[in-house]
Formats: C-alpha cells, sequence, structure tokens
C-alpha cells in the first residue's frame, strides 16, 4: 500500500463523512442545508471508538464533533469545485469499489471450509518433487489425450522401476527447474504453491508419486520425500561484520573470530553488539531482528537455517552470507499460530490464491439464482452453428449475417445480454490452433460468469446498506485527501515564499542548542586507553592510532566523529563540555571524548528545520483554511445534542 493510499485510508477511518443521512435523534448540527443527526453521528463515531462497550464522555464526543465538523466543511468545498466530476477521481473510486466488492462477492461457507483446510495444512511442511508436461489450458482434445497418456506412461516406469523419478525429470520434464534440480522443490508449506499443486502434495503420502494431475501449466506427476511438524518462527539477535567484495570475507574473519572467541569467554552479548556489530538499525537494541520464519521472507538461507538449528538462549559459530559474517543468538521460538488468532490472514491469502475459484463458483451459483438469470437457449442454438473456424481470429472476423441480429443470449434480472456484445467479446479473445465451437462455448461461459457478478457488484448498493455506506465514506474521504492536499501538503512543500515567511515570523521555535563537534575513542581495556592517551597528547592521526592499537586485536579501539547538540546524548551531556580531552566509562567500556569545538546556541535555518517547520506550516494552513470555510458556509450545533446520545451504554 503507497502513501497515498495510507493516507486515503486514515482519513476515510477518522472521520467517515455518511452525505447518505441516517435520520433518527437529535440534529447533532448543520453546514447550510446539511444536517447530521444523531443516529449518523452515533454510528460514524462507534466505527473508530475503542471502547465500543462503554458510553463516550462529553470530551470525546466534542473532540469528535470538531473532527466531523471540519470534515463536511472540506468534503463540501469538494463538491462545490466540481471535483467529484473529475475523469481521474471517477477511475480511482471505481479501482476502490472493486477492493470494497470482494467480501459481499464470496461465499461464507466455502471460505470457512477452505481456511480450515488451509490452517490444517499449515501445520506441516512438505519436501517434494516434480514432473511436468506442459500442456496449454486451451489445448485441443487430441494434445491434452496425448499429454495425459505420456503422463501415465511415465508414472508406471517409476513405480515398475525402470526408471528413478529423478533420472525421467532431468531427462524428459519440460520444466527447466526440474531439469536442473531432478525436480527437487525443497520444503514448501500451505500457499507457497498452486492450490491442486498443493492439494496433491498434502495428499501424496511420503515416499510416493502422486497420481497424474493437472494444473494450468500442464500435467504433473509429484513425489514427497518428507513432511515435517512447521517449525514456526525464531527470533535471534544477530553481530554482523559486513563485506563489500569477496575478497573481505576472508580479512574480515579473523574480527568475527575474536568476537566470537569473546562470546565463548564469557562477554555479554548486548555490550558486544554495541561496540563491533554493523547492522546500525538494530545494534542500538542488542541486535534483534524481526521473527524469522520457517519458510519464505527475504533472510539468507544459510542464516535461517543456522537459526533454527539453535535452541533458545544459544549462540552460533560465525555463519557467512551474501550480507558478510554473523553470530547469532536465537531469542525465542514460537509454533505457528492458533486458529483463531490465524484465521483472518488466511482468508486474506485465500483471495489472492487460485483456490478462490471455488468460492468463486458457489457466488456465481448463489447470484444467478436471486438475479434470475436465464440463457435463452434457441438463441444459443442459432449462435453457436454459425460459428465456422474464422472466428478464432479476432478483429479480423467477419462476423455472419446470422449473428448481427439484436437477439438476446441470456438475461439477469430485466438486463438482457444480446448478440452484439459477445461478438465484440470473441473478437478481443483470439486463439490459435483450437476447435472454433469449443473455443466460443469455453468464451460464452466465460462471459456469462463475468457479467452475472459485474451485475451484481452493480446493485451492491439496492442490497446491503453497509455497501452503500462505506461507498459514500470512500467517496467523500477521496474527495478530501486530493482537496486537503491542494491547499495544504503540496502547498506548504511547493509555497517556498509562505514557509520562508512563517518560517521568519516563528524563528524563536527554530533553535540549536548547544553543539560540539566531537570525537570519540572507545577501547576496550585500560591498558588500550593507556595507550591511546599517549598517542593523543603526540598528535599521532586517528588513522594511525586505528592501525596501531587494533594490529595484534581488531576490537582494540573504536573511533566515531560527529556533531552532537546539547540535552540529546545523556552520556554525552554528564560530560564537562570544555575543549580537550575526557575520559569516562561507556557500557563498560574506558572511553576517552575529545571536544574540537563548541558551537554557541542560535538560530537553525530553514534547512537545518525544514521537517518541523514545514509540519507547522502545513497545521497554520489548515487552520486558515477552515476559518475561510466557516465564513463561506453556515454551521449551526446544537449545544443539547451530545448529551442525548449513547443512552443504551452503561
Amino acid at each position: 500500500m503507497g502513501i497515498r493510499q495510507r493516507n486515503l485510508l486514515l482519513i476515510c477511518l477518522i472521520c467517515p463523512l455518511l452525505s447518505l443521512a441516517q435520520k433518527g435523534g437529535p440534529v447533532v448540527f448543520t453546514v447550510d442545508k446539511d444536517t447530521v443527526w444523531g443516529a449518523e453521528f452515533e454510528r460514524v463515531f462507534s466505527k473508530n471508538n475503542r471502547n465500543p462497550d462503554k458510553k463516550p464522555s462529553i470530551e470525546e464526543l466534542q473532540e469528535y464533533e470538531d473532527l466531523y465538523v471540519k470534515f463536511k466543511l472540506k468534503v463540501k468545498e469538494a463538491y462545490r469545485l466540481g471535483m467529484d466530476t473529475n475523469a481521474d477521481y471517477k477511475k480511482e473510486l471505481a479501482g476502490y469499489r472493486k477492493q470494497l466488492a470482494q467480501p459481499y462477492l464470496t461465499d461464507k461457507t466455502v471460505t470457512e471450509k477452505l481456511v480450515e483446510e488451509a490452517y490444517e495444512r499449515s501445520k506441516y511442511e512438505v519436501d517434494a518433487s516434480n514432473l511436468m508436461i506442459y500442456l496449454s489450458p486451451v489445448a485441443s482434445p487430441e494434445d491434452t489425450l496425448a499429454a495425459w497418456k505420456r503422463i501415465n506412461h511415465w508414472r508406471d516406469l517409476i513405480v515398475s522401476g525402470k526408471y528413478s523419478f529423478e533420472q525421467l525429470t532431468r531427462d524428459s520434464s519440460t520444466d527447466e527447474h526440474g531439469k536442473k534440480e531432478a525436480g527437487r522443490l525443497g520444503y514448501f508449506t500451505v500457499f507457497n504453491m498452486i492450490y491442486p499443486f498443493e492439494t496433491q502434495a498434502y495428499n501424496t503420502p511420503v515416499g510416493e508419486v502422486s497420481q497424474p494431475f493437472r494444473t494450468q501449466y500442464g500435467y504433473h506427476l509429484l513425489k514427497v520425500h518428507d513432511k515435517r511438524p512447521a517449525r514456526g518462527e525464531v527470533q535471534v539477535a544477530h553481530i554482523l561484520i559486513r563485506i563489500n567484495n569477496e575478497a573481505e570475507y576472508d580479512t574480515m574473519k579473523p574480527r568475527i573470530d575474536a568476537i566470537y572467541q569473546k562470546l565463548q569467554q564469557g562477554e555479554k552479548w548486548e555490550d558486544l553488539v554495541f561496540k563491533y556489530s554493523e547492522d546500525f538499525n538494530t545494534r542500538e537494541r542488542g541486535g534483534t531482528l524481526n521473527w524469522i520464519k520457517s519458510i519464505g521472507g527475504n533472510v539468507p538461507a544459510d542464516f535461517r537455517e543456522a537459526a533454527f538449528a539453535l535452541k533458545d538462549g544459544e549462540f552460533s559459530k560465525p555463519v557467512k552470507t551474501e550480507l558478510g559474517w554473523h553470530i547469532i543468538y536465537r531469542k525465542e521460538h514460537r509454533p505457528n499460530p492458533s486458529f483463531e488468532d490465524s484465521k483472518e490472514a488466511i482468508k486474506m491469502k485465500i483471495t489472492r490464491d487460485s483456490r478462490s475459484e471455488l468460492n468463486r463458483s458457489a457466488v456465481l451459483a448463489r447470484v444467478k439464482k436471486e438475479n434470475d438469470y436465464k440463457i435463452n437457449q434457441k438463441n444459443w442454438n442459432t449462435y453457436i452453428a454459425n460459428i465456422d473456424s474464422s472466428a478464432i481470429n479476432g478483429q479480423s472476423w467477419i462476423i455472419p449475417d446470422a449473428l448481427r441480429a439484436d437477439s438476446t443470449l441470456f438475461t439477469i434480472g430485466k438486463k438482457k445480454f444480446n448478440y452484439g456484445a459477445f461478438n465484440i467479446y470473441v473478437q478481443q479473445n483470439p486463439a490459435r490452433n483450437v476447435n472454433a465451437k469449443q473455443h466460443v462455448e469455453r468464451l460464452f461461459a466465460k462471459y456469462a460468469d463475468d457479467m452475472n457478478l459485474t451485475y451484481e457488484e452493480s446493485i451492491l448498493e439496492q442490497k446491503y446498506d453497509d455497501f452503500k455506506y462505506l461507498m459514500q465514506e470512500y467517496r467523500d474521504g477521496i474527495l478530501l485527501f486530493e482537496l486537503t492536499n491542494d491547499m495544504v501538503w503540496t502547498k506548504a512543500t511547493e509555497d517556498t515564499t509562505g514557509l520562508k515567511e512563517f518560517f521568519a515570523a516563528h524563528q524563536q521555535n527554530y533553535q540549536w542548542q548547544q553543539r560540539a563537534g566531537i570525537r570519540i575513542y572507545t577501547c576496550n581495556s585500560a591498558k588500550t586507553e593507556k595507550k591511546l592517551m599517549k598517542g593523543l597528547k603526540k598528535n599521532i592521526s586517528d588513522a594511525d592510532l586505528k592501525a596501531k592499537l587494533n594490529k595484534k586485536d581488531p576490537l582494540a579501539l573504536k573511533i566515531q566523529q560527529k556533531i552532537i547538540e546539547h540535552g540529546r546524548d545523556s552520556a554525552m551531556d554528564a560530560q564537562e563540555w570544555t575543549v580537550g580531552l575526557h575520559t569516562f566509562t561507556d557500557a563498560g567500556n574506558p572511553t576517552v571524548l575529545r571536544i574540537d569545538s563548541l558551537i554557541a546556541p542560535g538560530p537553525k535555518t530553514l534547512k537545518e528545520a525544514m521537517g518541523p517547520a514545514t509540519s507547522d506550516y502545513q497545521k497554520y494552513l489548515e487552520d486558515q483554511w477552515i476559518q475561510e470555510l466557516k465564513g463561506r458556509y453556515k454551521v449551526v450545533i446544537n449545544p443539547n445534542a451530545l448529551s442525548q446520545l449513547f443512552q443504551g451504554k452503561p
């Protein structure tokens, strides 16, 4: 989901505006002639209330009322400007409508069965190999039969022992991966493969070869090598020494070995991470990474297997990956989530998976019945009788005169679907080397199914109030996003003159505290610190000091150079802020702080304060805009309305 989508979703969730009035209860407020009733206000507030079982306080309702009034004002302005007639707006709204309609085009019973099946399969991981004959989804009956006979012959050869699965795969599979790897796929789990393949993998016993089966890619044989319980997830921390090229693996090996030796000698993990790890995103939290799944994700395979081979509380020997050298510390393992915790995620995956076709079939059966779908068999018989081989030629198909009549192929509700529209569909879906009549029959089945779903989607507002309200929220939400973007967000970044004037008028809010240009020398021992101090007093360069002190021990000295601001770093704040050398202990390490220069407090430049200044300017622009809208549209708030709401709540 992009930034634009996230912002729009946030707008819709925080301030849903139901222009479709829900009358009932007191009038809460009006904006010109638009009235917000108590029933509507209760509904939209409850949608975003974190404590739905508890009666909200007057303060909470007043805060939301203020947001809701502002939302109403902005959207009213968007409609006044005619933004709802913009072509891009209509296209974007249509895209969101497609997404929002999906739950209403789903069969709940089928979904529940698929969710349960997927959860049971998620408990295991399967190691299998694949032997395949490619076959087009629209292959002729002759080609299909030939492929079917061939895959069955292959299975007979394997089962009889004349050929091994691996040998036949290398010699005959049409899958390039199969030829290279003897078909070996490694371990996979639910949703990693297309649904028919997954089903065969889970239903075939270990050590056996499946019966031939077909997918969209052709015919397959599948050999199952192993099934193991799902390994769940592990959370690990790591110490990383990065490499930039192949040669650095050898040059950096002594450094990772030295860190590993310190771990074996009992030094604290967190201290070593902070001192030496070059994963700067995780160093501050002890090297801790996100949870790692047993299968999938972008974690290097060597890293993953090393992590799962450990027990909780153990650390690994140095592990080599494409990123560099790691030491992995396994913190915690957790098994697969429970059914209740995982079912919503599984539902989402099902909608993007080939098994959703089962759901689609069930929905089609329902909507065809509800919407009175009827085929005009006589007209269809006439249509197919006039199809010849030229019908697969696409736009160059010369439509027979008999098919140019305005005859009805089928009806859905009161809507008729005639020859003409289907003729265009046939022209838009050409084919090669197929039987024309069979091709057109397949197209008709798909066309009729698509039209049934399209018709059902078109009447969702009439059938479901929730969908009607949801669409209005998105309709207004997109308008609000566009207008706010023009009036506030983009304006704040593009109106450089206005931003400069605002910054100058509020310069007192953007000030530097005292700053210092510093170098921090972190030593691994008092002995190293003593040698360092001698070198610093002799004005030996940092590069020479590091080379000399790290010659025998690559972890002896670490040097950082930066500018810090007072109040930002407690360890630095605790030192005396005077130019010169200062010694202290940080995380158990002897440390030398060298303050090279002090910079007095003073104003920041606009470039230095660009982030907070732009944010403040956006708020200023929005406040000014709201006042302008209140001058254009009369807002009348009923002061007694909020106390009359949510009377049924404790």
